[in-house]
């Protein structure tokens, strides 16, 4: 029972994300899901990319590497600390800079502080 009201007290805290988390994987569809830690991972041929909103991590099939889950996993973490503030402290930010990053400037994607602080908080180890 405790364990339950906080789950749903946590859900509703993400509420905005979760709800663009559902409208995205409505949209998007999925081959196949699983569980991973607290998030519900979809893998979708569909999606360009991938993307964490609230309890939802959403991948393109094919870039589903343990990297890129335990990455968006962070992004989940994230989530769970900012609740409402998510969208326009990670997600806004992030989803321009996937926008605008362009590969043959030599910077790093994950060197963006949203990024950064997603590997960190998913343990992902990079050397690029």
């Amino acid at each position: 029972m405790k364990e339950s009201l906080k789950q749903t007290l946590l859900y509703l805290w993400q509420l905005p994300q979760n709800i663009l988390g559902l409208a995205i994987l409505a949209f998007a569809g999925f081959e196949y899901s699983l569980d991973f830690s607290d998030a519900a991972v979809f893998l979708s041929e569909r999606m360009k990319g991938a993307i964490s909103l609230g309890h939802y991590i959403i991948v393109q099939k094919g870039l589903g590497t343990p990297d890129t889950i335990l990455h968006e996993w962070g992004h989940c973490r994230q989530s769970k600390m900012l609740g409402p503030l998510y969208l326009l402290v990670i997600g806004l930010p992030s989803l321009l800079h996937a926008w605008w990053w362009n590969k043959d400037r030599g910077v790093s994607y994950y060197d963006f502080f949203t990024e950064r602080w997603a590997d960190r908080l998913g343990k992902v180890n990079r050397n690029d």
